[in-house]
């Protein structure tokens, strides 16, 4: 029961832990060999590579162990798998890897590793020399941002940027009930809007008996229908 309490805890648990980790693998066993120029074969399982850094050792029959996090140095790695620093063997002094990547897809090592007494160190030889981690470069999600416009001419210091964001459908105001009343009597064409043709219409009337609009004076088209007209311009309503 205990058992299965820790279960769901650390199960629980995982679920609210960063998504953002050091990633470990180690070198396989089917892949291991790097070959020295001066001391032959180099064993490479028991070296760990992590997002930042390689740690553990390599083994040497003829040399001993190298050592890839040593107190006064060790081999960097930059997250995408390009090493740097330099690892320490007992019997073969410092060995710079700088010129040692690791592809992030796949795990290979290639380049060569160089020093003084190790001579040259290669990953990736034709014959049975090709050292493979399970170690692979981490994934990274980029949320796009805004698109950002210069609204600045040219060489002016004065520019800013414009965010370009959605455009929105504007929301129309619920229609007035008192002005479409009104605008109702006004509009001379009963097309629904108080506009250009209804002031060419009252130009074309202006002195007649008839009042077209209904407002205003009783029988003539004249300044008081115009002014009815022009505090109502651009009005719609509902016919």
């Amino acid at each position: 029961m205990l058992k299965q309490i820790l279960k769901i805890f650390l199960f629980t648990l995982s679920l609210f832990l960063p998504l953002s980790y050091v990633s470990a693998g180690t070198v396989l066993s089917s892949h291991k060999y790097a070959w020295s120029n001066n001391v032959g074969y180099i064993n490479f399982e028991n070296v760990i590579v992590n997002d930042s850094a390689l740690s553990g050792s390599a083994w040497s029959a003829n040399k001993g162990f190298i050592k890839f996090n040593p107190a006064q140095g060790g081999v960097l790695n930059d997250g995408t798998g390009s090493l740097s620093g330099s690892a320490w063997g007992e019997q073969l002094g410092w060995i710079d890897f700088d010129n040692v990547s690791i592809n992030g897809a796949t795990g290979r090592f290639s380049g060569t590793a160089t020093g003084s007494l190790v001579g040259i160190i290669t990953f990736d030889c034709p014959n049975y020399c090709d050292v493979e981690t399970d170690w692979r470069q981490t994934s990274v999600s980029i949320t796009p941002a805004p698109v950002a416009q210069s609204n600045g001419g040219g060489g002016g210091s004065g520019g800013g940027t414009i965010i370009q964001t959605p455009t929105q459908t504007p929301t129309l105001p619920a229609e007035d009930p008192i002005k479409s009343a009104q605008a109702k009597l006004i509009d001379i064409q009963k097309d629904g809007v108080i506009n250009i043709l209804d002031f060419n219409a009252l130009m074309i009337n202006w002195g007649g008996v008839e009042n077209l609009a209904n407002v205003g004076s009783a029988f003539s088209m004249d300044i008081i229908n115009f002014n009815a007209l022009m505090v109502y311009w651009g009005i719609t309503y509902q016919i």
